[in-house]
């Protein structure tokens, strides 16, 4: 029998209402295709990779959006200036965007940031049941992971070793687990569990760790990314990972990422969610 709490838990929907997108990096090895555009504002399929995911996260309940600019930062004004549909959207400029890496430019919002949150890179193609997976996952922190992509620009997320370094390759189901570490360099004594993808649910818990971190270890300049900046406090805080196996997903860093996106990736969506 399903008592009331039981029921209650299947019919959970995320509370996080604020989301921040990361969108200040200058996009050098997509330079050719987008000329002095942001990477968040290239097009696939008749509309920007940001305003996509704006649309999305307005579906998903998100009402607040935090957009980190650095270059190009007022395309990202012009291009989103009174539109419907999408959350209300606030922007911070990191200053030193051309100089430090993700991490620092999450740091800068912290002052914006209050409450749990749901995180995204700004270059990203995605299916719509990403946010959701992530959203409504039972616990406050989780960040997203993927099956084998064949990118050949892959961020691991390294886990207890299983004994089956393929599993992540061959498997389309759902899992999760807790991060041991996440790196693109090879890792002995743990499994490859999944591939990052760029979306997580932070909690406020979680980013004030976060940020202390990054405080601490801060001289300009300085390239480290959230994720690294995860995998470093995972040592002091469990922080698990959700494997899609069959995610339908791309970042868009360079030219064979476009590519991809646009004969592979995008047609995917398309068919998945008509």
């Amino acid at each position: 029998e399903v008592g009331p709490l039981n029921t209650m838990k299947n019919l959970r929907l995320s509370k996080i209402k604020t989301a921040v997108i990361l969108a200040a990096g200058m996009g050098i090895r997509l330079r050719e295709l987008t000329g002095v555009s942001p990477k968040g504002l290239l097009k696939i399929g008749g509309s920007s990779l940001i305003i996509r995911s704006l649309e999305l996260l307005k579906k998903e309940g998100i009402d607040r959006v935090i957009i980190v600019t650095g270059f190009q930062e007022k395309m990202y004004h012009e291009h989103l200036d009174n539109l419907a549909n999408i959350p209300n959207v606030e922007f911070i400029k990191s200053p030193r965007y051309a100089e430090t890496g993700s991490m620092h430019s999450l740091f800068v919002a912290k002052d914006l940031i209050d409450e749990d949150f749901l995180l995204l890179e700004s270059d990203l193609l995605y299916e719509s049941r990403a946010l959701p997976s992530v959203l409504n996952f039972d616990g406050p922190d989780v960040v997203l992971a993927s099956g084998k992509t064949g990118s050949n620009d892959e961020v691991f997320i390294y886990g207890e070793n299983t004994g089956d370094f393929s599993e992540f390759e061959s498997t389309s189901d759902t899992t999760s687990g807790e991060i041991k570490v996440i790196s693109k360099r090879p890792c002995k004594h743990l499994s490859i569990r999944g591939e990052l993808v760029g979306i997580s649910k932070i909690s406020l818990n979680l980013f004030k760790i976060m940020c202390s971190h990054h405080a601490s270890n801060l001289i300009f300049p300085c390239s480290n990314h959230y994720e690294e900046c995860i995998s470093d406090v995972c040592s002091k805080k469990k922080v698990p990972f959700l494997r899609i196996g069959n995610l339908v997903w791309t970042e868009i860093d360079d030219q064979s990422h476009y590519d991809r996106a646009i004969k592979e990736i995008y047609p995917k969506i398309s068919r998945k969610e008509l």
